[in-house]
């Protein structure tokens, strides 16, 4: 951070604490008597806030979501792929995976980066409140006002027991963020239902009404500029556009709409490069990061503000990267960093890609990615035109710093991009010059993925670091300097050289690679500068590999790959981790090789 940067942070934690709005010392009930006019909310019917779904009748699409709903009413739920117990109402401060508890105290008072003896990202994910639009939406469908009741109750417990400033949900603006969206569409979505499933909104509900606008102030005001200008500015922006569109009656809500609306368009220019890449270098973030602009920019549509053609055409770009990085059953090679965030319809099963890409797609009018379509059908009205494929060969983004191959049966990527966005680089990977080889959706070169961002530093560190990548590294090193969770010190510069890519290594050494695809035929060739280089490549968890010399044989599934290797030292099968999903890792077999000079030549084939 700069000296101006940590100069302002400080001034306003000052201020926090010793002379803070008006509203941060404000009940939730108090919040909604002073930012609301008197008598109003006695129901939400008939607002704006009703504007914001779509829901054709019939369960139809939502069948998945009605089925959470009903587990939700047995206690069960998942977060990060785990199966969980609910109370009722939840226990919000507890670890759902079943770490520990939170303490009840001042927000400020909370160190969650140490993490301590409960789970950070799993109870966040349970604060996020993403399970209350699906109850909402199931109460819709069906008619059931059990439903219902069942989300009211829990946001009414959730705004009691966590009022702004307290406890571990208000540590940090993405959250309240996230929260104010998942807020507002469940009330949009009880609103529009039977005339009694509307009523609480006005009594019980009230509090909740005004922790959201609370939330929304609290992050117009701690916006996240500088060096931690990333999603979670997005995030923040998103909040202060949908409490401005969506609740026009309080006199704040132009404000907010305002410097929402024009933020968001700004960001979206700022964090998507015009070939459609996310400039964050974290592609699992990309359905995350539409999924909290699309919801804002339809709200501000509906209070009468115009999304710009620039901004339309970076997001139409953004679909066709995704397109080209999109594996057959909607999912995509791992790079960067991903933790499997959710807003709405945050029901297991549907791809994420597919699921929001779908979405954007509607409002855009393009086509689409898969097939499902149900969250277009809620934010749109409408379905997104057929799904439409990458085409076959070379895609290259190269401000995004991307190429992808889809050639006969196969999906290869070639990281050539930079570290990551601004000066943080906070959601990067250091794996430039990092390939990942797929046939179809079976892995054959995998990049390790993303396990833990506090819980495990170590893991941390292993996940980003360049010897779990598919690239080469010296002595068991990073290519960059990493100094914390989200923070990265001196760092290597990428150059196009030729037909090849260079990484100029923080520590000094030098990488040149050089990738073509033929047919099935991958070809991978390196020059080195530096000691101890050595060649890796993290193969999939079931994999089989049977080592001769300079070539190897790996089996995964059904799919045999063969690794040749010229200018190097024997393969060698070393013990390896991937991390399929966030909060989950399993062991994966690592195939590696000592360069014996300044250059190697792989070559790999996929059989059939």
């Amino acid at each position: 951070m700069s000296p101006a940067e940590i100069a302002r942070r400080a001034a306003l934690a000052v201020r926090d604490r010793t002379l803070p709005p008006a509203y941060m010392r404000w009940s939730p009930d108090q919040a909604f008597e002073r930012l609301f006019p008197a008598g109003w909310a006695q129901t939400l019917g008939g607002s704006r806030l009703e504007r914001l779904v779509h829901v054709p009748a019939g369960a139809g699409a939502f069948e998945p979501v009605v089925g959470a709903a009903r587990e939700l009413g047995a206690g069960r739920w998942s977060v990060f792929g785990h199966a969980v117990r609910l109370d009722d109402p939840p226990r919000w401060r507890r670890d759902p995976l079943g770490a520990g508890e939170w303490p009840d105290r001042p927000s400020h008072r909370i160190d969650y980066r140490a993490a301590g003896g409960a789970g950070l990202k799993p109870t966040w994910e349970l604060g996020r409140l993403t399970m209350l639009p699906t109850l909402a939406l199931a109460a819709r469908v069906t008619g059931e006002r059990a439903f219902a009741e069942q989300a009211s109750r829990w946001l009414a417990d959730f705004t009691r027991t966590n009022r702004l400033g307290r406890g571990l949900h208000h540590t940090s603006g993405i959250e309240m963020a996230v929260r104010v969206l998942t807020t507002t569409w469940t009330l949009a979505l009880l609103a529009g239902g039977a005339d009694d499933a509307a009523g609480p909104a006005g009594g019980e509900l009230a509090g909740s009404l005004g922790l959201l606008m609370q939330q929304a102030l609290w992050c117009r005001d701690h916006l996240s500029l500088g060096s931690s200008a990333n999603n979670h500015l997005i995030a923040e922006y998103a909040a202060m556009a949908v409490a401005g569109a969506a609740f026009p009656q309080a006199p704040v809500s132009r404000a907010l709409l305002d410097h929402g609306h024009r933020g968001l368009e700004n960001e979206t220019l700022r964090q998507i490069h015009d070939d459609g890449v996310p400039a964050e270098q974290a592609f699992g973030y990309l359905p995350f990061v539409w999924e909290l602009l699309l919801p804002a920019l339809s709200a501000c549509e509906v209070a009468g503000r115009t999304v710009s053609g620039a901004v339309r055409g970076r997001l139409r770009a953004s679909l066709d990267f995704a397109r080209a990085i999109r594996l057959p059953v909607g999912r995509w090679p791992q790079i960067g960093d991903e933790d499997d965030g959710r807003i709405l319809l945050a029901v297991e099963g549907p791809s994420r890609l597919d699921l929001v890409g779908n979405a954007l797609a509607a409002w855009l009018s393009a086509d689409g990615l898969g097939s499902e379509q149900a969250l277009a059908l809620l934010l749109v009205g409408r379905p997104a035109h057929a799904p439409r494929a990458a085409a076959e060969g070379a895609h290259e983004f190269a401000r995004g710093g991307l190429t992808v191959w889809h050639s006969s049966g196969l999906t290869v990527t070639f990281d050539h991009g930079s570290l990551g966005l601004g000066s943080l680089a906070a959601h990067g990977h250091a794996d430039a010059l990092a390939v990942t080889i797929f046939e179809g959706v079976t892995p054959v070169v995998l990049d390790p993925g993303t396990f833990a961002y506090h819980e495990d530093p170590a893991a941390r560190d292993r996940c980003r670091g360049t010897p779990g990548h598919g690239t080469i590294h010296f002595g068991g090193r990073s290519q960059s300097e990493m100094l914390g969770p989200f923070l990265w010190g001196a760092r290597a510069v990428m150059a196009r050289r030729g037909e090849a890519w260079e990484c100029a290594w923080a520590s000094g050494e030098r990488h040149r690679r050089r990738v073509t695809v033929h047919g099935r035929e991958i070809a991978i060739e390196d020059q080195v500068t530096g000691n101890a280089a050595e060649l890796c490549f993290t193969l999939a968890p079931a994999a089989e590999v049977q080592i001769e010399g300079q070539r190897a044989t790996v089996r995964s599934g059904r799919t045999t790959v063969v690794f040749e290797a010229g200018g190097t030292e024997a393969w060698r099968r070393e013990p390896g981790e991937y991390a399929p999903r966030f909060a989950t890792v399993v062991p994966a077999p690592r195939l590696c090789a000592r360069l014996a000079g300044p250059g190697a030549r792989t070559v790999i084939r996929v059989a059939g």
